[in-house]
């Protein structure tokens, strides 16, 4: 009874899959009164796989295929198809509405024949298939009446009359239904790069290889050498890359692949993906195209042959240069402990402070002897430090040099040695040389790396000057806040005499009351030397000792010719501290250049722009011209003439 029962729901199971399968394909046989044209075919251009096109209208059928998402056209060629034309296709067939429609048993009823209506041998012949089911429409000639032409059915039974507009998309030209774009891969896909460049100076015509991979985010040279990329250098190149576009296509006629350089090509780029690759192989140079330089090319394993802008491949011809990261020193300027500068025995140590991040002090050493230590100034280790961590090649001169290389470049007498040592880890020396009788090139290797770069010279050496007041604190002296300055006076040195000396009379009495009274700009000059006073700023150290008059050279020194001193009151017990600030000047060297010299702080430097200016007003004794004073111009005295020149008599002039 069981077996018996087993049997039967057996049974029952396989009538119910057949009517499921039977209903099916009823489904997809629609009728023409339940859907017209566009209800027959509208459901198999959604699931279409591949579409055909043939017929007197075509010179060549066309062939498209999907996979996934993207068409591509197989016949007359092998492209990847424009998807906007191939959607405006689709669309226009899947909303295809019919003006009329009659039986074709009518039509033979009244002695007529699909030849009268161009059906017979149709214009153009459509067939959309999905895997092995295919449905086919066949467009005739054009109505008498109307823009409008005639449209086999899918079911071979009915004649459709449709707006012309059908034919002129499908009749699109084969170079509008072929897409611009050469490579598919995306630009997020791409995590390598090979070219291959043949050389013009080798006498094999050997080529050379260059491979860029991306590992962890990063871009390297995996060939011809082991190194790192410029990663902004690499993507702009990859972006470029995959935007270049087809220039023409060049038709089977033209064709030539050993004219135009595809058999031995000049260049071979290949971008890898995904688990896949494209190389495009680019020849030579198209001697008929106008405007921008083109190169003929062709993708691997594809027989189309196109034009593309020569301007992107040639940037690819010095890649292995072009594309090299040029700023060779990685180091984070926090960990960063001290900095020692050296040149033949000479040395200069920068040492970072306990006290605070940006706390430095600087210290030279002449054999074994050490100079007292000074504060560094801030900005100019701030900028010391950027300037090395984004110290840049110029050019590459040697990669894994030899010994004699070394010797050659200079390496074995060099100009500069600057170690950076850190918190932790292993410290990083640069060491900067030039042959000796090269007096522009200047060279760099780390040894973080086999390699020689070249540097700008002028520019590598003034960012570390073995000269220990450049590295000093700019800011020679600072009162307190509660400090108060009560006199100040500028002194002539060549005459003794005053330019000015302001003293407050009374503690309530402020330097503002004293400048109200005075000129508005000789108040304002004054001002400067006091705020001066309170902060010191340097432009630049010259000597780290004092002497009585500023020696220009050996042989040649130059006076101070003014002197400010200033009295200051400290506040602290029961009365006030006094304490003296005395600086003495020379005269304005230049617009921009004075010299000063501070024997309370043992130095001698230039001082700024603001207070160079202030000194000159307060100083200058020159008489101005009455223009400058906006007085009249005095008439100038009358010259009398030179008397003519009288001839010579004869016999002296003998």
């Amino acid at each position: 009874m069981r077996f018996k029962f087993t049997v039967f729901l057996f049974a029952l199971n396989v009538i119910t899959f057949g009517l499921i399968a039977y209903l099916n394909h009823q489904a997809k046989q629609v009728e023409p009164a339940t859907g017209g044209l566009s209800g027959q075919i509208g459901r198999e251009l959604i699931d279409a796989d591949r579409i055909e096109l043939h017929g007197r209208g075509l010179e060549t059928p066309r062939i498209l295929e999907r996979k996934g998402s993207t068409w591509s056209i197989t016949e007359p060629m092998q492209w990847s198809a424009n998807y906007f034309a191939i959607n405006r296709i689709l669309n226009q067939l899947q909303f295809l509405e019919e003006e009329a429609s009659f039986p074709v048993d009518e039509i033979q009823k009244t002695g007529q024949s699909l030849a009268d209506y161009g059906l017979e041998d149709p214009l153009l012949k459509l067939i959309i298939a999905e895997g092995d089911e295919t449905i086919s429409l066949s467009i005739g000639t054009l109505t008498e009446i109307g823009n409008n032409v005639y449209l086999l059915g899918p079911d071979q039974r009915e004649i459709f009359v449709v707006n012309r507009q059908v034919i002129d998309g499908l009749l699109v030209d084969l170079s509008d239904l072929r897409t611009r774009q050469i490579f598919d891969i995306p630009v997020f896909e791409v995590d390598a790069l090979g070219l291959q460049i043949r050389s013009d100076s080798t006498a094999d015509g050997s080529s050379l290889k260059v491979r860029l991979a991306r590992n962890n985010g990063a871009w390297s040279f995996e060939a011809p050498l082991a190194a790192k990329a410029d990663p902004a250098l690499v993507d702009n190149t990859i972006n470029t890359l995959t935007a270049a576009k087809v220039g023409r296509f060049i038709e089977d006629e033209e064709a030539d692949p050993i004219l135009q350089g595809l058999e031995t090509p000049f260049m071979q780029v290949t971008i890898h993906g995904n688990k896949r690759r494209q190389t495009l192989i680019v020849g030579n140079l198209d001697l008929n195209t106008a405007g921008a330089p083109q190169y003929f090319a062709k993708l691997e394993d594809n027989p189309a042959i196109f034009t593309v802008l020569a301007r992107p491949f040639d940037a690819l011809r010095e890649a292995q240069e072009a594309l090299r990261e040029r700023n060779f020193i990685n180091f984070d300027p926090v960990t960063l402990s001290a900095i020692n500068i050296s040149e033949n025995g000479r040395k200069i140590r920068l040492q970072k402070l306990e006290t605070g991040e940006d706390d430095w002090q600087v210290l030279e050493s002449k054999g074994e002897d050490e100079i007292q230590p000074y504060r560094a100034d801030p900005v100019i280790m701030a900028r010391l430090m950027e300037d090395l961590s984004t110290l840049r090649a110029s050019g590459f001169a040697v990669d894994a040099p030899t010994p004699t290389d070394n010797e050659r470049y200079g390496f074995n007498n060099p100009r500069r040695v600057v170690t950076l040592s850190f918190a932790e880890g292993d410290p990083l020396t640069l060491t900067l040389a030039h042959p000796e009788e090269d007096n522009d090139a200047l060279y760099a290797k780390t040894d973080q790396a086999d390699f020689i770069f070249q540097v700008e010279r002028r520019s590598t050496l003034r960012m570390i000057p073995l000269n220990t007041p450049y590295y000093r604190n700019r800011t020679l002296d600072t009162l307190p806040a509660a400090a108060r300055i009560s006199a100040l006076k500028l002194t002539n040195l060549e005459t003794g005499e005053p330019i000015f000396d302001y003293t407050l009379p009374k503690d309530n009495i402020r330097w503002d009351n004293i400048l109200e009274e005075l000129e508005t700009e000789r108040g304002e000059h004054i001002r400067v030397l006091l705020d001066t006073v309170r902060k010191f700023q340097v432009k630049s150290y010259l000597l780290d000792a004092y002497a009585d008059a500023y020696p220009v050279d050996p042989e040649k020194t130059l006076p101070w010719s003014f002197q400010l001193s200033a009295t200051i009151q400290l506040p602290g017990g029961e009365t006030d501290r006094t304490e003296t600030r005395e600086y003495v000047f020379t005269k304005r060297l230049s617009g921009t250049v004075q010299v000063a010299g501070s024997k309370q702080y043992n130095t001698i430097f230039e001082i700024s722009q603001t207070l160079l200016d202030a000194l000159y007003e307060l100083t200058d004794d020159m008489e101005q011209p009455p223009e400058a004073l906006d007085e009249a111009v005095p008439t100038p005295a009358t010259i009398e003439a030179v008397p003519p020149a009288q001839a010579i008599a004869p016999e002296l002039a003998e």
